[in-house]
């Protein structure tokens, strides 16, 4: 894999200039869900509930581009928990060559 592109729940822009140049047979878009994220500062419910929603219509709009998406839920298994680890984690199964944000 030449590039993994990481996309935090913030940055939801398929025109943003980590996206420039993306080929779909070589490079990969990394997401998450983090329950770190939702706890380390205060966040009504309804807030957490919509920002995940976009997080994962975003992710849907990609693959619907024919993207390849790797889109880690809160429920899979309660993993990561905090993004450090769960991008570890693929980053080592994926073995990118750069890592863009």
């Amino acid at each position: 894999m030449r590039h993994l592109v990481v996309v935090l729940g913030d940055q939801l822009d398929a025109e943003a200039s980590a996206f420039d140049g993306f080929d779909p047979d070589l490079d990969r878009v990394w997401m998450a869900e983090v329950a770190e994220e939702s706890t380390h500062v205060w966040s009504s419910k309804p807030r957490i509930a919509l920002f995940l929603a976009g997080m994962r219509h975003f992710a849907r709009r990609l693959r619907e581009r024919g993207w390849p998406v790797s889109y880690v839920e809160l429920a899979e298994d309660g993993e990561p928990g905090t993004l450090a680890n769960g991008l570890d984690r693929a980053l080592r199964e994926l073995r990118p060559e750069r890592v863009l944000m």
